[in-house]
């Protein structure tokens, strides 16, 4: 009896130390979005940033972004033109994360467009990766909107080489 216990002591530790070895660390790396968080500029359109990591041995690509009771969701990134005016245009064809780096999606750089979002509360988004995809809560950030709001930035920049942001016309405001 004493020598089943101890060997089924012995199998439990042994187990034990192979399940901490093997699931102790991920070699694979992961996806990490950060500080995640949207403000609004109008009722109808607003901004979403965050930091996005890339611990995983391969580059990956943001491919979109979706999220119940909003409209659309696009990537845009604000860049300085050839005339020297600050323009913004859409990246369709996503947002390249390389291994081991990271990126910021912040006001005045790469960034998301929310059209038509239903309601200011935290909201879940769904970020696709290709193969993976990652849902994470964006916090509604009330001051940074007011702010935005107050300052009207978003419609005084130039969209002009942006098709996809044609139905920001402001001539009925």
């Amino acid at each position: 009896m004493k020598n089943s216990v101890a060997r089924i002591a012995l199998l439990f530790t042994a187990l034990m130390l192979l399940a901490t070895a093997c699931g102790g660390s991920d070699d694979s790396g992961a996806i990490e979005i950060q500080d995640a968080r949207y403000r609004l500029a109008r009722a109808d359109l607003g901004a979403g940033y965050m930091s996005i990591s890339n611990t995983t041995d391969t580059d990956v690509t943001l491919r979109g972004v979706s999220a119940e009771d909003v409209g659309r969701v696009e990537m845009h990134e604000t860049v300085m033109g050839d005339d020297g005016t600050m323009a913004m245009e859409s990246r369709p064809e996503g947002f390249v994360i390389a291994s081991g780096q990271t990126i910021t999606l912040e006001p005045g750089g790469k960034h998301l467009m929310i059209f038509d979002p239903i309601g200011i509360e935290d909201r879940t988004f769904t970020f696709d990766f290709g193969d993976d995809s990652i849902d994470v809560v964006l916090t509604y950030d009330a001051v940074a909107s007011a702010a935005a709001a107050a300052s009207d930035s978003m419609p005084s920049m130039d969209h002009s080489g942006d098709d996809a942001m044609d139905d920001m016309d402001d001539s009925d405001s």
